[in-house]
C-alpha cells in the first residue's frame, strides 16, 4: 500500500513539473518558446499604439496605424534569436546595406555656344553626372539564458555587435578642362567655369564600431509563442572615423595644364567608453527599445 501511495504521489508530482514546463493555453497552444523555434523582433510601440488607437472610439481606429518597424536602434537590421534549449537562445543582428544614387544634369554644349552664340538650334546637348553611393554593414552575435515562471520570463546574457561604414562621391564633367574650355570661358552644367577647381571625387573615412555589452531584461508572453521584451545592459563600446579624402582637379594658369591633387579630410574621429543602457542601438547608443518577439 505504501508502495502504490508512493507511486501516485511521483507520478503526480512529475504531471506537476510537465505542466511548469509545457505551459498551454486553453486551446491547447504552446505559450513558450521551445528548443529549435527562430524569432524575429520588431519595435513594439507602432503595434501597441494601433492597440490603444482602436479601443478609443472618439479617435480614429487605426486608419493612420503603421507597419510594425525594425527594432528601435536598428533601422535596416535584421534582429532574431534561435532557441538552442527551451531556455537558452542565440542572438542574431544582421544587416548589410548598400545605396547608389545618380543625377544627371542636361545642358548646352558650351562649345556649340560658344561657336554659334545666335543659333540655338545648332547646340547639342552635355550633362555632367553626380553620383553618391554608402555601404553599411552590422553584425551581432550573443547568447541569452532564460528563467522565469508562466507568462513572464526573464532574461540574461552578453552580446557583441561590429559595424562597418563606408560613403562616397563621385563627379563627372562633359567639359574638359583645357586650354580650349579655359580661353573661351566655358563652363559646367551649374555654371561655374571650367577653369575653376572642381571635386572629382571624394570619400569618406571607413566608420567602424565596436560593442561588448551584458544584458537582463524581461518578456511577457501575451500570446502564445508572441512577447512583448525590454532590458536594460551595461558594456564597452568603441566608434571610429577615418580622414576620408578629396580629389580635386584645377587649372594652373602659370603651366596651361589641368591638375589633379587629392588631399586627406581635415580630422578624424574615435570614442570609447563603459556605460548603462536602456537598450543598444546600432550607433552604440541607448535606443530604449520595446521589442515584438514572434517565434515560430
Amino acid at each position: 500500500m505504501k508502495k502504490l501511495t508512493f507511486i501516485f504521489i511521483s507520478l503526480a508530482i512529475v504531471g506537476l513539473v510537465a505542466n511548469a514546463q509545457d505551459l498551454t493555453n486553453k486551446k491547447g497552444f504552446t505559450i513558450l518558446p521551445e528548443a529549435g523555434d527562430y524569432a524575429i523582433g520588431f519595435d513594439a510601440v507602432p503595434f501597441f499604439d494601433f492597440l490603444l488607437n482602436t479601443v478609443n472610439i472618439m479617435n480614429n481606429t487605426g486608419q493612420t496605424a503603421q507597419h510594425l518597424g525594425f527594432v528601435s536602434g536598428f533601422s535596416s537590421v535584421i534582429v532574431g534569436k534561435y532557441f538552442l534549449e527551451d531556455d537558452m537562445a542565440a542572438r542574431v543582428k544582421f544587416g548589410i546595406n548598400t545605396e547608389k544614387f545618380k543625377t544627371v544634369y542636361y545642358f548646352d554644349n558650351p562649345k556649340d555656344v560658344f561657336t554659334n552664340p545666335t543659333d540655338p538650334d545648332s547646340w547639342g546637348e552635355v550633362s555632367d553626372i553626380m553620383s553618391t553611393s554608402t555601404s553599411e554593414y552590422i553584425i551581432g552575435g550573443g547568447l541569452e539564458l532564460r528563467r522565469g515562471h508562466n507568462r513572464l520570463q526573464g532574461f540574461y546574457g552578453g552580446e557583441l555587435l561590429l559595424g562597418i561604414g563606408t560613403e562616397s562621391a563621385k563627379n563627372e564633367f562633359a567639359v574638359a578642362q583645357d586650354l580650349e574650355g579655359v580661353t573661351n570661358g566655358y563652363t559646367n552644367s551649374d555654371g561655374s567655369l571650367v577653369e575653376d577647381p572642381r571635386v572629382l571625387s571624394s570619400k569618406s573615412g571607413t566608420d567602424f564600431s565596436f560593442g561588448l555589452r551584458g544584458f537582463a531584461g524581461v518578456e511577457y508572453y501575451f500570446a502564445p509563442k508572441i512577447a512583448v521584451a525590454a532590458e536594460f545592459g551595461w558594456g564597452f563600446g568603441y566608434m571610429s572615423s577615418g580622414r576620408g579624402s578629396v580629389e580635386v582637379q584645377s587649372w594652373d594658369a602659370v603651366n596651361s595644364i589641368s591638375e589633379t591633387k587629392e588631399t586627406e579630410g581635415p580630422q578624424k574621429d574615435s570614442f570609447f567608453g563603459f556605460g548603462v543602457d536602456d537598450g543598444i542601438s546600432s550607433a552604440l547608443a541607448p535606443s530604449a527599445a520595446l521589442t515584438l518577439y514572434f517565434h515560430f
